[in-house]
């Protein structure tokens, strides 16, 4: 069974034997031509919409600066100009700040905007001349951007850590781009292992970091595989994985992203591959639900995608409980850019709800409210004030220990534009109620990726670790002038009160994070995965262990 999907050209593709072409695809809410024009309508182009890399070196910049010099894009525009560069660039989202990037940037970036507008098609604005937009954005931009240094609290954090470094014989050579860590039972009373996806190696494997010796075992050879999820997805009392297949590694539209089902056959290790749904854009998340309470699983799914493709979408499963699965694939949301999209039960009506970060020219964390059928409601929490933000990821939990669900929420992505920014760090949304969230900013740390929450000193209260990623070489230069950040402990030190703990510095390359008793004796350790560009000239380890050494309050 197929269907095309108007978008990414997708086919979803059912385990079960064809029954027909598939039905009732709701209609999107915005049309194509639409989206491509407010895509191209970044005549302010951010982060997530350029695609543009400076040399960091002064010496190859000079040139290019003075031929900026010569030009008068620094002058101030009058009014009138100013407000048609206003009501040009945010017509259909947010207005980019000029101090989102150095004033060197603001050349290449409006140009490469009003390139996206002439090919949007689109023709019912009166845009400004592109000297003018470059002269207001020019006149406002800081000559370079300031990065403040985060001091470190004078206490001194609790707990403790032996850091043990894997590498592994079978990945010797190879740039490591490990983007997502499980620690899970792959077999009902069987051992814990740690699922690793590595996406230039296309590899879905498990190890023992208890027992290191030897490679990992390789469970599935894919394309991309951008991040696992457990479930028993044909309800036979296996527990099978599901795979988001981003399709490339570049940012880039295509129609290679997949979802993937590694069926287990019962034999430890051992699983079949199935395709449930191709032809997509960069698929970047899965999460097992079952969304409409039929007694079957469906998948919930972020569709990254870029600028033409991407979207939020389900599977529906509509074969029945008990019966092989049958997919629908219904689509929620058609914007790019969705990143996660962790299920929670926000309203306590029963129903699974969602919550989507969704980047991009968006920028936005919005929960989706089941009001049943696989019909939602959608509610922004909470949108960034800069569309270069560089959202990056999400976690549910309840961090202040009140009862209710938070959100905590990393941005550091430089991935599309290798340039990094000031905003770039952690915050936390507090659930106060009513679909009520509340910003707090934990911290600043350039390139933010991933944020998760555990009790790390063992005071009964949670902390938050934070890993930072940055991909290669990236401007402007002062940003790196200093050794960074690369793995972060906010203790709590009272509800919603946090201390910055530096725990390694000088190796942003850690795009996986997964917190767990590993070695089963109380307290929570860290594993961080390495994710490299194939220029990088270090080559790191392929995944850190850091084992917790902390002795219990009061033992």
């Amino acid at each position: 069974m197929t269907l095309s999907t108007g978008r990414g050209g997708g086919h979803v593709a059912n385990p079960s034997e064809a029954t027909g072409r598939m039905a009732g695809e709701k209609r999107r809410t915005r049309s194509k031509s639409v989206l491509l024009g407010a895509v191209a309508i970044l005549t302010c182009v951010t982060i997530a919409l350029v695609v543009w890399r400076i040399s960091s070196s002064r010496a190859k910049r000079r040139p290019f600066d003075a031929v900026l010099r010569n030009d008068r894009s620094s002058a101030l525009p009058d009014k009138s100009v100013e407000s048609r560069v206003e009501a040009f660039c945010s017509d259909c989202h947010a207005m980019p700040r000029a101090d989102s990037f150095p004033r060197y940037a603001w050349h290449d970036m409006v140009r490469r905007g009003y390139e996206f507008y002439a090919k949007s098609g689109r023709n019912d604005l009166d845009p400004p001349s592109m000297e003018q937009a470059l002269a207001y954005y020019r006149s406002r931009a800081p000559e370079q951007l300031v990065f403040p240094r985060r001091e470190d609290a004078k206490t001194e954090l609790r707990a403790r850590f032996v850091v043990q470094k894997l590498s592994y014989a079978q990945h010797a050579d190879v740039p490591p781009a490990i983007s997502h860590l499980r620690w899970c039972r792959l077999v009902e009373g069987g051992d814990h292992v740690l699922l690793t996806c590595d996406m230039r190696r296309g590899s879905v494997a498990a190890l023992d970091p208890r027992r290191p010796q030897g490679d990992p075992e390789v469970l599935a050879r894919l394309d991309n595989p951008c991040r696992v999820e457990l479930c028993d997805l044909d309800g036979n009392g296996a527990m099978d994985l599901v795979v988001a297949d981003l399709g490339s590694m570049p940012a880039m539209d295509h129609n290679r992203g997949r979802v993937v089902w590694l069926r287990s056959t019962g034999v430890a290790g051992h699983y079949e591959t199935v395709v449930l749904a191709s032809g997509l854009g960069r698929v970047a998340d899965v999460r097992p639900v079952d969304l409409n309470r039929d007694g079957d699983l469906d998948l919930l799914v972020a569709e990254f995608g870029l600028r033409q493709t991407g979207k939020v979408f389900v599977l529906r499963n509509d074969a029945g409980a008990g019966k092989p699965p049958r997919f629908v694939e219904e689509t929620l949301d058609d914007r790019p850019g969705a990143i996660h999209v962790p299920v929670l039960d926000l309203n306590g009506d029963g129903r699974p709800d969602f919550v989507a970060l969704v980047s991009q020219q968006y920028e936005q964390v919005d929960v989706f409210i089941n009001q049943g059928n696989t019909q939602f409601d959608v509610h922004t929490l909470w949108a960034a004030p800069d569309l270069t933000f560089g959202s990056s990821g999400i976690e549910i939990v309840d961090l202040d220990g009140d009862g209710d669900q938070d959100v905590l929420y990393a941005n550091g992505d430089a991935f599309d534009n290798a340039f990094v920014n000031p905003r770039h760090g952690v915050q936390w949304l507090e659930n106060r109620g009513g679909l009520n969230f509340a910003y707090h900013r934990l911290t600043d740390l350039v390139g933010a990726c991933r944020a998760s929450a555990a009790d790390i000193d063992l005071d009964g209260d949670l902390d938050v670790i934070v890993t930072a990623w940055i991909p290669g070489q990236v401007e402007p230069a002062n940003a790196t002038a200093r050794p960074l950040a690369s793995l972060v402990c906010l203790e709590q030190k009272s509800p919603g009160a946090f201390a910055r703990h530096t725990l390694e510095e000088d190796s942003p390359f850690h795009a996986a994070l997964e917190l767990a008793d590993f070695d089963a004796d109380g307290d929570v350790d860290l594993a961080v995965g390495s994710h490299t560009l194939s220029h990088t000239r270090r080559l790191p380890y392929w995944l850190a262990i850091w084992w917790n050494q902390t002795i219990r309050l009061g033992e």
